[in-house]
């Protein structure tokens, strides 16, 4: 071992796994007593902090915080980028607010159920901390984040107060939305959505049932569609409310909307003559169509920005909120005159 004319130079994580024979995560893990490591391992790395005199005191600290200086995104895989540019517009404010305060960005594709690629991650110590693009009802990544002691920020809700949450008003905004709608005495009006897990999902249709009862009115089921899990299924109900005269389509989202106009006009249905729409989230997808478009206005890459802001307070220990609600604007259009 070498002798101490170093005694003067202050150890790095490198020099102790190079004089141990271990690797730099196994010493990272030793001494912040976080992550898989043997106890006769643990017990070697912190012995020669001691023995070599690198005051283990403040060396421990120093090299238990050791930061990558990487974060991690989750966001749906790449068919979803596709249809919802969403995840990619805040993947934009992420990366940008990450490059600003000197983080490099991890962009981690998922099914929404498979936690490998996270894990090797946290395994080989890649990442500081994590944020979740999407939130679902059991979110399985929530839970291994925790399991994990990582830090982390979810973009959408969570039923866990624990969690930091970065989220837009999704049910509010739905529930003005449809408020203004039936303020127009449209009272047949449809909802096109999908049930599945996203919790996101679950808040728009919040929104379009309470704005029902805030006008003491009650929601046709007849006229909910929360099973649009393909084109084809959507293209099909699509017709049928167009069977039933509705007064109104209300799309959960841009993409359900999307495929709803296509097929609107696919059969010659004028807008908003004989059919109205809107939809609860916009985007660039839908300035296509000869007819404006009313919609919700969210501004997608500033939720990016704020949830990578408020991970890297929580890196640097700063304090953050629990809870950030983001606003939101419903923008009137031709589509429903």
């Amino acid at each position: 071992m070498k002798e101490n004319s170093e005694k003067g130079k202050k150890m790095t994580i490198n020099d102790v796994a190079e004089q141990l024979g271990v690797s730099i995560s196994t010493v990272s893990r030793a001494i912040s007593g976080k992550g898989r490591i043997g106890s006769e391992t643990r017990r070697k790395v912190l012995e020669f902090i001691e023995e070599h005199d690198y005051h283990p005191n403040s060396s421990a600290k120093s090299l238990a915080q050791a930061k990558t200086e990487n974060i991690a995104l989750l966001i749906p895989e790449v068919k979803t980028l596709v249809a919802q540019p969403f995840f990619y517009m805040c993947m934009c404010g992420v990366n940008e607010v990450a490059q600003a305060r000197g983080y490099d960005m991890f962009v981690v594709t998922t099914n929404g159920v498979d936690t490998t690629r996270l894990k090797r991650l946290l395994d080989n110590d890649k990442v500081d901390g994590v944020i979740l693009g999407n939130t679902h009802r059991d979110d399985v990544f929530a839970k291994f984040l925790k399991s994990r002691g990582c830090p982390f920020v979810a973009i959408g809700s969570l039923n866990d107060d624990t969690v930091v949450q970065v989220d837009h008003d999704n049910m509010g905004a739905c529930r003005d939305l449809t408020a203004i709608l039936l303020s127009r005495k449209l009272r047949r009006i449809a909802y096109m959505g999908q049930s599945g897990n996203l919790i996101v999902n679950e808040e728009r249709y919040r929104g379009y049932v309470q704005a029902h009862r805030d006008i003491g009115a009650d929601v046709d089921p007849e006229l909910v569609y929360r099973d649009n899990m393909t084109e084809t299924i959507v293209r099909k109900n699509t017709d049928e409310l167009v069977r039933r005269r509705v007064d109104c389509i209300l799309c959960q989202d841009d993409a359900i909307c999307n495929i709803v106009l296509q097929e609107l006009y696919s059969q010659n249905i004028r807008i908003p003559e004989e059919m109205r729409v809107a939809s609860c989230h916009n985007s660039k997808t839908l300035d296509s169509y000869p007819v404006t478009v009313t919609s919700l206005k969210f501004d997608n890459t500033e939720i990016g920005r704020v949830a990578c802001d408020v991970l890297i307070n929580m890196l640097e220990g700063k304090e953050v909120q629990k809870k950030t609600l983001l606003d939101y604007e419903v923008v009137l259009k031709e589509s429903t005159k």
